[in-house]
């Protein structure tokens, strides 16, 4: 069965349909067969009806209407800009990762090793006033002491730069803090480069994203029994926390958790299952350091790259529609892999979120988990979320462990109580001219 392209043109299918109508009339053996498949008339909605079929379809409006969807969020989705270097500015040595940008809004992720002006600034304020006492750095902008820079576009565009959120706090030692800035107004998708120029003439320039190969799957039913999927899903909790936590008493904590449900779902497993001894097994060997023996490949691959020193350096365009999920429609637009983590940005309509009925609650609608071509193994998180257009929520997913540096290809796999889809993507770093 062939699988609708993630970009698809309904006027390309439409010739098709047209193409496999006059192959049918004139005889051709194959066409013939495509088309008595669901009819024994040769008319073009019989063919349009023999491709919808062949696509995984019902009927033509069905493959119709999703051609269309799937270019509707294409055309309105986010692209990014990333290969930057660092570049001094008034506030300290910043170090651009990658620009993230809609028709709307494009948030430019950033280092900052502040000067000691900064760096006296910033410990005079609370920490709960610190964005407050960057903004203060320059009025005329705005801007967090990077009014300094000029910015500009091969189409002779002028930007600003503007403090969105201030991430991780500034120690007192001055150490490098993370920024999330605001690019005003929004680059167009066709700007060829981006450049920041320093009252001392040096420059730097984001690039646009490569566009990867993306291949979307079709629906398919979520494996392993309830009882089954609780278990992995509280290993995977395990060794989240174990991956992004350093506090061994919250690492505690959740072994407990997890323990305590192979208790209460021990007998609706079958006997046979290993999960229960397994899940065990992980919590004695991160909370008392026993060995690894006896886990599953996947479990302990993550667990050995927790040592990885770092992840490539990449900035991909993907532009896919995902078909719907546990009744939400997702499109992925962007993921960006820096040395220290690597994320995906989507959007998702109604939203990322359920909610129980007081509100009190919330959970993910979907669970997102990742797999390379050389068998590794990542957890999806939640990194922070935004309203956006058309009714959509834009999402960031975060990834642990990093990235390896050696994989080609990855699967991202979006799963639903029921339902799961995935979506291949090859990690092409982009051509600097």
């Amino acid at each position: 069965m062939p699988e609708l392209p993630d970009r698809p043109d309904l006027d390309q299918l439409r010739r098709q349909a047209r193409e496999l109508l006059r192959a049918a009339a004139d005889g051709q053996p194959h066409a013939v067969a495509r088309l008595r498949a669901v009819s024994d008339r040769v008319t073009l909605s019989v063919a349009q009806l023999a491709l919808a079929r062949e696509y995984g379809f019902p009927s033509w409006t069905a493959l119709r209407t999703e051609a269309e969807r799937r270019r509707r969020l294409v055309e309105t989705g986010r692209w990014s800009f990333g290969g930057a270097t660092a570049i001094e500015t008034a506030a300290g040595t910043l170090t651009l990762g990658a620009l993230v940008s809609g028709p709307d809004q494009a948030t430019l992720a950033a280092w900052l090793l502040p000067t000691e002006q900064t760096r006296a600034l910033m410990e005079q304020a609370p920490v709960d006033q610190l964005n407050a006492a960057l903004l203060m750095l320059t009025a005329e902008h705005q801007t967090p002491g990077f009014d300094d820079l000029t910015i500009t576009d091969d189409r002779d565009t002028n930007y600003i730069l503007r403090l969105a959120y201030l991430t991780i706090p500034f120690e007192l030692s001055g150490q490098v803090t993370r920024l999330d800035l605001r690019l005003l107004p929004a680059p167009a998708r066709e700007c060829a480069w981006l450049e920041l120029r320093n009252r001392d003439g040096a420059t730097t320039r984001l690039w646009p994203a490569k566009r990867s190969t993306a291949r979307v799957g079709v629906p398919t039913p979520v494996s392993g029994s309830p009882a089954e999927r609780e278990l992995s899903q509280q290993a995977m909790s395990v060794i989240d926390i174990y991956l992004s936590w350093t506090d061994e008493d919250v690492l505690r904590q959740y072994c407990a958790a997890a323990i305590a449900k192979v208790a209460e779902v021990r007998g609706r497993l079958d006997t046979a299952s290993e999960l229960p001894d397994q899940l065990i097994r992980l919590c004695a060997a991160l909370c008392e350091q026993q060995p690894t023996d006896g886990l599953p490949p996947a479990w302990s691959g993550m667990l050995d790259a927790a040592r990885r020193t770092d992840g490539p350096d990449l900035h991909l365009d993907i532009a896919a529609a995902l078909p719907p999920i546990a009744d939400t429609e997702v499109q992925a637009d962007v993921l960006i892999s820096e040395p220290d983590s690597w994320r995906l940005h989507l959007r998702a309509r109604p939203g990322w979120w359920l909610y129980s009925a007081d509100r009190r609650q919330k959970w993910t609608v979907l669970s997102v988990r990742a797999e390379d071509n050389l068998g590794g193994m990542y957890l999806g998180s939640f990194g922070g979320s935004s309203s956006g257009r058309d009714d959509y929520e834009d999402v960031a997913v975060r990834f642990l462990p990093r990235l390896d540096p050696l994989a080609r290809t990855v699967k991202l796999i979006f799963s639903g109580t029921d339902e799961q889809v995935s979506l291949d993507l090859r990690l092409e770093p982009a051509a600097r001219p």
